[in-house]
């Protein structure tokens, strides 16, 4: 008889999990909180403007990259997907607008227009470029001799840069520039607390078409990652919130859901890893990492996104931040004092013709939205509407005729998030890419515990979509091993 896998979670992780399975002749099926598939790689669609709540840009996307093979094999991506990249990006620092390029080395020649003071500091900066350029970025350990020897032939600039940049912080990494209009550009970039690495991976993939964004945007790549899981069999149950992984002389045995029990062979934890732990286990068997990391690791923070459909453009570019001296308020005695503003005029599938749609997103508490919409879910509406209309505002005073042009507004809190993703404390991406995290080797199985695999951004830290398609299928390949032993 064909054994049975049990998958948590219909995100991207899930999902790649499932195909693997399905190839490899072992029947699964996915249980997903949420009534779509997608979990954190989802857009919303409304009067005919789609709103992207995932992908601004993904790395992986460049034919010859390790990673767009791994997207190809879940169909993440089709041969024809059109892929957008950016020439630039712009960023207010002290009043000045500043556009930098993202090609290699026009970048590393902007900055020394900025700092010629600095140029042994921005020389370091561009030999590591260059490195990370003129080089793949590895997608995977190798697994033989032969693929070693291709890891070091084809990746050597990367190995070398990551090697001497992964123990180092983007403050200690640029500490050497002195100039206060540079190190706040190369902060707004990166934050100061985050791996070098975390930068040198952001701007060498978009320097070498490989951080492109998929037109159709998350909502298209996760139909055809769904289609595709279905079309070999594998069947998702929506609406259908785990309650317990059932557990049997310390082997799993399957799941409860809505009071059901649902048998398998093995389950693989897709979802949120707290509460796996916590919840679905019952803190009966601790993490030699995660338990730790879970309390005192440094976690990205609740976002809310605030998007706007357009009746028409105003050639708003790809992604372009403002400072905004007198402040936004997202939530009591908190304001933020930087307004991104990204637009998806460059696919024409993102807003009706002549249209456009215009996002926003910014970092909020979790507590003040959620607790406003678990006790006034008509005051909760009513501040999402008026924190728009602040965003909009604020967008209006630097892109005159902004708010007469909006035709639909549409706020996603970081309640939102935890409702449709049941996120840890909001994160929408786990642990930070900080040097520590970095290095940390997360174990997807736990002590004592047969037949349960842990996967998902929780267990890589940084996240992204390439390390989700790739966490989903080890995990598959792990949970082949486990049942055949």
């Amino acid at each position: 008889m064909n054994r049975k896998v049990i998958i948590i979670g219909a995100g991207l992780t899930g999902l790649s999990a499932g195909i693997h399975l399905q190839q490899a002749g072992i029947d699964s099926e996915i249980f997903e909180l949420a009534n779509w598939a997608g979990g954190m790689c989802t857009s919303w669609v409304r009067q005919g403007y789609r709103f992207d709540g995932c992908i601004h840009w993904m790395v992986g996307t460049h034919p010859d990259s390790g990673f767009y093979k791994l997207y190809r094999e879940v169909d993440a991506l089709a041969s024809d997907t059109p892929i957008y990249s950016s020439d630039s990006i712009e960023m207010e620092i002290n009043g000045k607008m500043h556009v930098l390029p993202l090609h290699y080395p026009e970048f590393c020649d902007y900055l020394r227009k900025i700092a010629p003071e600095d140029k042994a500091g921005i020389d370091q900066l561009d030999r590591d470029l260059k490195r990370v350029t003129h080089s793949k970025l590895p997608s995977g350990g190798p697994v033989n001799l032969k693929e070693l020897v291709k890891l070091m032939r084809e990746s050597s600039g990367w190995l070398m840069v990551m090697g001497k940049t992964v123990s180092k912080t983007v403050e200690e990494y640029i500490r050497p520039i002195k100039n206060p209009t540079l190190r706040a550009l190369l902060f707004n970039l990166m934050p100061a607390d985050f791996s070098a690495t975390a930068l040198l991976m952001m701007l060498g993939a978009r320097m070498t078409g490989d951080g492109g964004y998929p037109l159709g945007g998350s909502l298209e790549l996760i139909r055809r990652v769904e289609s595709k899981y279905r079309a070999l069999g594998g069947e998702i149950h929506f609406n259908s919130r785990v309650e317990k992984i059932v557990v049997e002389n310390g082997k799993a045995t399957g799941i409860v859901v809505k009071g059901e029990f649902f048998p398998a062979d093995a389950v693989i934890a897709a979802g949120d890893a707290h509460d796996t732990l916590v919840h679905l286990l019952g803190k009966q068997y601790p993490h030699p990492q995660l338990d730790q990391m879970l309390s005192s690791a440094p976690l990205f923070q609740p976002l809310g996104v605030i998007s706007f459909g357009l009746k028409r453009r105003f050639d708003i570019p790809y992604a372009r931040t403002y400072e905004v001296p007198e402040g936004i308020e997202v939530a009591p005695g908190v304001v933020q004092h930087r307004l991104f503003v990204h637009s998806f005029d460059f696919d024409p599938s993102a807003a009706p013709e002549g249209g456009s749609s215009v996002m926003t997103m910014t970092e909020m508490p979790l507590k003040y939205w959620q607790d406003l919409r678990e006790s006034d879910m008509v005051e909760y509406k009513r501040q999402k509407q008026a924190l728009a209309d602040r965003y909009a505002h604020a967008i209006d005073a630097r892109i005159p005729g902004f708010a007469d042009a909006i035709q639909v507004t549409d706020v996603a809190t970081p309640a939102t998030y935890v409702r449709l993703a049941n996120l840890y404390q909001g994160s929408y991406e786990g642990f930070l890419p900080t040097p520590t995290a970095l290095r940390k080797s997360i174990k997807n199985t736990l002590p004592g515990l047969a037949n349960v695999v842990l996967c998902g951004q929780w267990t890589v830290a940084g996240g992204g979509l390439c390390t989700a398609v790739d966490s989903g299928k080890k995990a598959a390949v792990l949970t082949q091993k486990i049942l055949k032993d």
